[in-house]
């Protein structure tokens, strides 16, 4: 074998590997799919040229540099698996923004379904400022007009409400996931009855000059708990679509094919919801002596405010990159 030629030959597609190798940094998923496979190829005929240069008795420095180069490549393509915990970090670090990004479309429809109910009871209160009791919960003008705000008195015991919270919120969510096999309609419905329950609520509050203390217990859990809502909305209407609309699948394929994709957009919410009931039980009720109303809404505020950081800003840089590697 002419070594000289051999080398002259490869050393193109080892540098090539070695940038692959460099890129990868901590691990393979910093590569696009057209990276992994040149990779995959690139540390193949590496190991052959390291088995050709030892068979050749090529000089020590070129053994050398391939043997180096083979052992960077197998250590990084065949490194064990990710541990769970480390599974949960990338999923919520980067995949779960990203899933809610690619899947605007139903979340999008889950907010418009909500707020039309909303805006229909603001209306009809307008033309008459009656009507909106026979949608609110029985009882509930004549307390607030007593100035009983039903808030305050969430269970003292902390750590028990809390729980009760997480669990009752995680459950309501999941029923919104699991009424999509009604090719969407369950879902539909279950929505708009949350949006006319939120609006007569948020109507009557304003009539009855409670407005501040509602929004004030409702903002600091509001900006996680309303957001997951939508969320699982999006993943009772993705399972819908699927059933309404499988394109060229059969429609049990199209199931199980976006069926992954909205059970991903319901686990993001558990964190979510773990949050807000925290929140809920320990933040929300404090009262105006103990906590101004204004420093909960703030929170509300600054809490949202952080959530859309996330999920808009959250994986975009290794999105980037898989384009730019496609490209």
């Amino acid at each position: 074998m002419d070594v000289a030629r051999f080398v002259e030959e490869r050393r193109p597609d080892w540098e090539r590997l070695d940038r692959l190798l460099r890129l990868t940094g901590k691990g393979l998923d910093r590569l696009g799919k057209a990276d992994l496979r040149e990779l995959g190829a690139l540390y193949r005929q590496a190991s052959s040229d390291l088995a050709r240069a030892q068979a050749a008795a090529a000089d020590a420095e070129l053994v050398e540099y391939l043997t180096t180069l083979v052992v960077r490549g197998h250590g990084i393509i065949y490194r064990p698996e990710r541990t769970r915990w480390a599974g949960l970090a990338t999923f919520f670090g980067r995949e779960f923004p990203q899933l809610v990004r690619r899947e605007w479309r139903p979340i999008l429809l889950g907010v418009a379904v909500f707020l039309l109910p909303v805006l229909w009871c603001y209306a009809m209160a307008a033309l008459d400022p009656q009507f909106i009791d026979t949608v609110a919960p029985p009882g509930l003008r004549e307390r607030l007009e007593k100035g009983e705000l039903w808030v305050y008195r969430i269970n003292p015991i902390k750590p028990l409400e809390s729980s009760r919270i997480m669990t009752n919120n995680i459950a309501v969510t999941f029923t919104y996931f699991a009424l999509g096999i009604t090719f969407g309609a369950g879902t539909l419905l279950a929505l708009l009855s949350f949006g006319i329950h939120f609006g007569s609520l948020s109507v009557i509050v304003g009539q009855t000059r409670m407005a501040r203390e509602f929004w004030a217990f409702v903002a600091p859990h509001g900006a996680l708990e309303i957001p997951a809502v939508f969320f699982a909305a999006a993943a009772g209407f993705i399972l819908g679509g699927a059933l309404l609309f499988p394109g060229d699948l059969r429609r049990k394929d199209a199931l199980v094919a976006r069926g992954r994709v909205a059970v991903k957009l319901v686990f993001g919410c558990v964190p979510m919801l773990a949050i807000a009931g925290t929140i809920e039980a320990f933040f929300s009720p404090l009262p105006p002596a103990a906590l101004p109303q204004e420093a909960k809404l703030l929170a509300g505020a600054a809490l949202f405010a952080l959530f859309l950081v996330y999920i808009l800003r959250a994986g975009t840089a290794h999105e980037q990159r898989a384009m730019s590697s496609e490209q």
